[in-house]
């Protein structure tokens, strides 16, 4: 029994090891994809939130044709991106990019990665258009 949970222990320890030295690979592969296919290049706007400067790092690393949100320019500047990574589960990552197309039309893309020691591999993608509101 001591041996189970001990395998157990050192998977969930490796699991979490191998996302935090994978998570800045998936994120630049994530927005590479996200601004180089899905805008085809065009410029978008960034919103970061303290702590995600990692974020914009990943942008610059991809030459992504972004510019950051500022208060002034908040209810103006569109598309609009909030971008997050979920890292739950040992070996697996999700970036998630929030998109306001303006103040009415949203949408969610979500890539999905196995996460071996800083090799990301893609599960594919999801996305998310809610109904408008009536």
């Amino acid at each position: 029994m001591w041996r189970n949970i001990g395998i157990i222990v050192l998977f969930i320890v490796l699991g979490y090891g191998s996302n935090a030295l994978s998570q800045s690979a998936c994120l630049e592969n994530a927005a590479f994809w996200y601004a180089h296919v899905m805008m085809s290049s065009q410029p978008f706007y960034v919103k970061l939130e303290p702590g995600q400067e990692h974020i914009q790092q990943a942008l610059d690393n991809v030459q992504a044709p972004y510019t950051l949100v500022t208060p002034t320019s908040e209810k103006t500047a569109y598309p609009q991106v909030s971008i997050h990574s979920n890292t739950w589960v040992p070996f697996l990552i999700s970036e998630q990019f929030d998109v306001a197309g303006d103040a009415t039309k949203r949408v969610s893309f979500t890539a999905h990665y196995v996460a071996l020691f800083g090799m990301p591999l893609s599960m594919g993608d999801s996305f998310d258009i809610p109904t408008p509101l009536p």
